[in-house]
């Protein structure tokens, strides 16, 4: 073992997890939020060997074994960023090691937000000090956790449902060992008494389509117009979009917007839409090239445009693009739908036959509740490159995500009791009210095969 640095971190924690819920029982007065980081190890598994923030504050480079020694050792699981791949790292097998996972807590806080799975990953998400090294890197996870949990020890007081509905799922999760289960009750204000809430209350908590809208069927829409795009319109809402670049401007992203102007003409023969055949090379910007006199036609005919792309990541690219169209988040939701085949898509029914499964697989609960997070902050439901961290299904097991999509193509449509909350039915009746649809190529190749109509 070496030393290489020792840090005076401060006071992180408010004693053992164990100490601190032993003194809250004992007060009779109404527990108060408070932060209460579990006094334990803080590790970090590099390229060649791991850096430990003790719980004195000195920082010990370890090698690997030593690492899974001193976990073993530890009477705390240890603070990690990642616990499968810092087990792997650290050689202790193929089974999730059980660690305070500070990607499971933001997770769990901050659900359907992006952030990367690392350190800095996680304070860039965070806006704190960014880590430099190895030994920052430990330093920062202990930050991490205590951002985490102030951000619930400070949630608006008159929003009461969504605290007792994070606290219903702490308790559940906390049944399949997870170990975040008790700091994160006591950031929220709730005493933990070491009793199992009621196995219906614990049930209840996971019931997330009590909790999502229905969709409507409107009645009959008006047809959209047939006013055609100018170049000057699309010129000129292309630099609306550019307005925030502080790059030179692209003359040939220009002339591209305003050739694909000619596809939005009005048909001189029925049945034989307009269409342009255009090609740019890499860099010119084509994107926002044929976006702007598309959102040009939309808004003056108060219709909508599907965009199609070749794979789910040109649309996710294309989805981000869109920002600078509406930068408004809660606008954007109503102006752009993505629309994917059905096995990208959560499914209601599945995640309640999960649950089913529970009892029997109790240590499920965790990856369970924050499934259960990420569907009520979700934009649209999509497991597959949509707001669902793209780290969760590497943590929880990919086969849980499929389970959880109708990759089985095994939908009973109308016959589901949660038909009316279902994520695909919404997407589908929201296109038919957005601006702009970004589809891949088989979907809308499919629909046409089918006869069916794109909106």
């Amino acid at each position: 073992m070496q030393k290489v640095l020792s840090v005076l971190c401060g006071k992180y924690c408010a004693g053992t997890v164990q100490d601190s819920y032993t003194a809250a029982m004992a007060n009779p007065t109404a527990p108060q939020p408070e932060i209460m980081m579990p006094e334990t190890l803080a590790l970090v598994a590099g390229s060649r060997a791991a850096y430990v923030v003790q719980t004195s504050g000195e920082i010990d480079c370890l090698s690997f074994g030593e690492a899974a020694r001193a976990i073993r050792n530890a009477s705390l699981p240890p603070l990690v960023c990642h616990a499968r791949r810092t087990g792997l790292r650290l050689g202790l097998g193929p089974e999730p090691l059980r660690a305070f996972d500070v990607l499971e807590l933001f997770a769990f806080v901050k659900p359907a937000e992006f952030c990367l799975p690392t350190p800095l990953g996680l304070a860039q998400a965070l806006d704190l000090p960014l880590p430099a090294n190895h030994e920052d890197e430990a330093i920062a996870l202990i930050r991490v956790g205590e951002a985490l949990l102030r951000q619930l020890v400070n949630l608006p007081h008159p929003d009461e449902r969504h605290r007792l509905g994070l606290v219903g799922l702490a308790h559940a999760m906390n049944l399949g060992g997870w170990p975040w289960a008790k700091p994160v009750l006591a950031a929220l204000g709730e005493r933990f008494e070491g009793d199992t809430p009621h196995s219906q209350s614990l049930r209840r908590a996971f019931r997330v389509w009590d909790k999502l809208p229905e969709w409507e069927d409107r009645g009959f829409e008006a047809k959209p117009g047939d006013a055609p795009v100018s170049p000057l319109e699309a010129r000129n809402r292309l630099a609306e979009m550019l307005a925030s670049q502080t790059s030179e401007e692209r003359p040939g992203q220009q002339q591209f917007a305003a050739g694909v102007t000619a596809a939005f003409d009005p048909c001189d023969v029925a049945d034989q839409p307009r269409f342009v055949l255009a090609e740019a090379g890499t860099g010119v910007g084509k994107t926002l090239g044929y976006v702007a006199p598309a959102s040009v036609w939309a808004d003056k005919n108060d219709g909508t445009v599907w965009l199609s792309t070749f794979t789910r990541n040109l649309q996710r690219q294309l989805d981000d693009e869109l920002d600078r169209l509406y930068p408004d988040p809660d606008e954007k939701k109503r102006r752009v739908v993505i629309r994917k085949g059905r096995e990208n898509y959560f499914c209601l029914l599945n995640f309640e036959e999960a649950l089913g499964r529970m009892e029997t697989r109790p240590g499920g609960a965790i990856a369970l509740g924050l499934v259960a997070r990420w569907v009520l902050a979700t934009r649209d439901g999509d497991m597959a490159g949509g707001d669902f961290p793209a780290w969760l299904p590497d943590m929880m097991g990919r086969g849980l995500v499929r389970e959880l999509t109708d990759t089985k193509g095994e939908c009973i449509y109308s016959a589901c009791p949660h038909f009316a909350k279902c994520f695909i039915e919404h997407s589908k009746r929201r296109a038919k009210r957005a601006k702009l649809v970004i589809a891949n190529h088989a979907l809308v190749m499919m629909q046409t095969a089918l006869g069916s109509s794109c909106s």
